[in-house]
């Protein structure tokens, strides 16, 4: 094998191949999730315009990304639960989304790693946490973190990556191959967050009605990371790292959040 043949190989190497993985019907189940994935930007619409006349923010949380509908209802509900019962009664078990995973020093250090590097992309908020502190006793201050800690694992870390990259994208592959998963998943993956945006944000996400600004300040950070979030799947398939990562990226705006700051 000569030198171009090495280096294409090694870029192209995946250590779990989406053929080897346990699919049961890889063409219907396909068609599903990308109805599925096209479905739930309608959902992220209906969900905007739902907290936009019947707002419900958990605990008087300054993000719309922290109201009972958005949280429990669009992500942890729809993202989560709907898709997980349809894994478990497909005969699927956990054991599928991690071929060759086993708990061992090794892989809780790269989980956190994963979970630092993530933290690290909005260290610069800390200092909303730091003034917001003296408002709250501390009882209240710990409840507040835990469940904005809770919110970013279990309405945005678990669930985004267990159907975008565990299901959809690892489906997209068998069917259209590598490079159209990635970039197919990653477009599905932006368009959800934008509806709600669109409708509801204000801040550095973009401002409501400012599709322009929404683009800017959802669109292209989300596409970004989703793209590289495709790659270090297709390439390594640990989905534990992925969930520990998105966890940190998500964890101080939440906690920010719950603490009644927005930005």
């Amino acid at each position: 094998m000569n030198g171009p043949e090495k280096i294409w190989e090694r870029l192209t190497w995946q250590r779990v191949k989406a053929a080897d993985m346990t699919i049961k019907e890889p063409g219907k189940e396909t068609v599903l999730a990308l109805s599925f994935s096209v479905l739930y930007i309608f959902a992220a619409a209906a969900t905007g315009l739902l907290i936009r006349s019947c707002p419900l923010p958990i605990l008087g949380a300054a993000r719309f990304t922290d109201d009972l509908w958005y949280a429990l209802l669009f992500k942890a509900g729809l993202l989560l639960v709907v898709p997980a019962v349809w894994f478990l009664l497909r005969g699927y078990k956990p054991a599928d989304l991690l071929p060759g995973w086993k708990i061992s020093v090794r892989t809780v250090l790269w989980a956190v790693l994963a979970f630092a590097m993530g933290a690290s992309l909005n260290m610069g908020r800390l200092h909303f946490i730091d003034d917001a502190v003296p408002g709250f006793t501390t009882g209240g201050l710990l409840a507040r973190c835990f469940l904005g800690a809770a919110l970013a694992l279990l309405a945005a870390g678990v669930p985004e990556e267990f159907f975008f990259r565990g299901i959809l994208q690892t489906r997209l592959e068998l069917s259209f191959g590598r490079a159209a998963s990635v970039v197919l998943t990653s477009v599905l993956f932006t368009a959800w967050h934008l509806p709600t945006r669109f409708l509801l944000s204000s801040g550095v996400e973009g401002e409501a009605g400012d599709i322009g600004s929404v683009l800017l300040g959802t669109g292209v950070p989300v596409f970004v990371v989703s793209l590289v979030f495709c790659l270090l799947w297709d390439r390594y398939r640990s989905l534990v790292p992925l969930i520990a990562a998105h966890f940190g990226i998500d964890l101080i705006p939440a906690v920010v959040s719950m603490l009644g700051v927005n930005y």
